[in-house]
């Protein structure tokens, strides 16, 4: 078996447990999942996985909470880390395979794959753009409405 068969193997696992695992999203609605949860109420996210053991992956899946600025972003300006990506959005019962130009609402359930050496960057990222919005990265490490945010200098005293 070479690579190529290999990748394919693998792809095709991937794609398998995405689609069952939206199933089971669908039939699970009003049962407790058995999600691992992370998350922080301030943030407005609570981020889940499950493990692809074989694959050295992860699936991710957090929902757009009304309160989030996740709300109104587009999958592509997640900018999520290589080795991440957003497989799979369930909306009210609808299953959708995102591009990257769809744009995320409240209420949707997000599910993204993730190799596990990038899971907590996937973590972080989905986090800082819950709390700042698309402009997540222009205001890291910024305060909020600090004069550094508005690119206005300071005079040295």
């Amino acid at each position: 078996m070479g690579w190529p068969e290999i990748e394919l193997a693998i792809s095709a696992g991937m794609i398998c447990a995405a689609i069952g695992f939206s199933i089971g999203l669908v039939i699970g609605r009003g049962r407790q999942p058995r999600w691992a949860e992370k998350g922080s109420f301030v943030h407005k996210v609570s981020i889940g996985y499950a493990t692809l053991d074989r694959l050295d992956a992860v699936m991710l899946r957090f929902e757009v909470e009304p309160e989030s600025k996740l709300a109104g972003v587009e999958v592509d300006e997640l900018r999520l880390p290589s080795g991440s990506a957003v497989s799979l959005v369930t909306r009210g019962s609808e299953v959708i395979v995102p591009d990257p130009h769809m744009v995320l609402r409240s209420g949707d359930q997000v599910l993204v794959v993730a190799s596990m050496a990038e899971v907590a960057a996937v973590e972080d990222r989905l986090m800082m753009v819950s709390r700042y919005g698309r402009l997540a990265g222009w205001y890291a490490g910024m305060e909020a409405n600090s004069a550094d945010a508005f690119g206005v200098r300071r005079r040295s005293a």
